[in-house]
């Protein structure tokens, strides 16, 4: 059996590494690593700086002595396209030259500019029907990321979209309960990810513009502080020499950013839900580095009126405290979803 890949998640503002083995027992932690990427090297999903990702995947293989090539990446934001299709009962020949043409209709950019696959999610239904998850990207954000990873000397032998990622986290980490649906929330710098399941099945995908940077900058702007310093107050991670006044005002900022963030994960629940009345999100998880800002759970909670939770997909992995950070390992969870969820694949997984 091959091998589980490792999980690197190319992020607008860090990679994510997890590397996982799997046994009887389960799961144990392998590999676990951060680096951050100079600003401006992935804009919109797609890479603008090819050599300081390159030099940032080797630096962090370096730094945490990576063993193995074989990477699952993902990619999402713009360059992907998700959706959920019925179509007649088919399979074979027949089925391929359908998803075809249903690529053509659904799909807004040229056929010769997208990779295509699908996945049959129910074979039959009762009116003899098939639903099809059919997912799309552009060719030259793919290329991108391919290249980044080769030319830093490892193996992409997986791309999938972070949506898929996500789920395969929490179904790994919490699991998922019959007749419940979840939402995930990946709350990435620039771009979120918003996924609701339904026992296992992808029910739903967007990927919205808005996300942690939306805080620094409300926090860089109105303290006149810098990029980093901004950044570091957004986490709770600097102190100032005024800090008897700044916290307070940091706090406040946050707030208001968090009631406009969940106000735009607001607005995809309430898209769904009026497209699928019989189906109610019971549980909301939340991932990625703006999902540590306090404010922000309570903000979406509040508003969806749905328990919110911060995902932390180590939960159930066993964990070498002489090997790992423990604490640092807990802190930095919520942002290892993604590559979590892709260092459960294996080489020659289908989909």
């Amino acid at each position: 059996m091959p091998r589980q890949c490792i999980g690197l998640d190319v992020g607008s503002s860090a990679l994510k590494l997890v590397q996982l083995k799997s046994s009887r027992g389960g799961l144990s932690l392998q590999n676990f690593g951060i680096e951050p990427l100079p600003p401006q090297s992935i804009v919109d999903g797609m890479v603008m700086n090819h050599g300081a990702v390159v030099d940032a995947i080797r630096n962090l293989g370096a730094r945490v002595h990576l063993r193995g090539k074989d990477m699952a990446i993902a990619v999402s934001g713009n360059s992907v396209i998700v959706k959920r299709i019925t179509i007649p009962s088919m399979e074979g020949q027949a089925l391929e030259e359908q998803i075809e043409w249903e690529a053509q209709q659904n799909i807004p950019f040229s056929r010769d500019d997208v990779v295509v696959d699908h996945e049959v999610l129910v074979p039959q239904t009762a009116t003899g029907q098939m639903e099809v998850l059919l997912v799309a990207a552009k060719k030259d954000v793919v290329t991108q990321y391919l290249k980044v990873v080769r030319d830093a000397g490892y193996a992409p032998v997986i791309i999938d979209a972070a949506a898929f990622a996500l789920q395969n986290a929490l179904e790994a980490s919490v699991g998922f309960a019959a007749n419940e649906a979840v939402a995930i929330v990946n709350v990435g710098a620039t771009v979120s990810t918003i996924c609701i399941v339904a026992e296992g099945t992808p029910l739903f995908n967007r990927d919205v513009p808005s996300g942690g940077n939306l805080y620094t900058e409300a926090v860089q702007r109105r303290l006149a502080i810098s990029f980093e310093g901004a950044e570091a107050y957004k986490i709770g991670g600097a102190s100032a020499a005024s800090a008897d006044v700044v916290p307070q005002e940091v706090h406040r900022i946050l707030a208001q950013v968090s009631e406009q963030v969940a106000a735009e994960f607001q607005r995809s629940i309430d898209f769904f839900q009026h497209e699928n009345l019989d189906t109610k999100i019971s549980r909301i998880y939340l991932s990625g580095g703006s999902s540590l800002v306090p404010q922000l759970p309570k903000a979406i909670q509040d508003r969806a009126r749905i328990p919110v939770h911060v995902l932390d997909p180590f939960v159930r992995v066993e964990i070498d405290a002489k090997r790992f950070d423990v604490d640092y390992l807990r802190m930095s969870a919520p942002v290892a979803a993604v590559a979590f969820g892709l260092a459960l694949r294996r080489a020659g997984d289908s989909g």
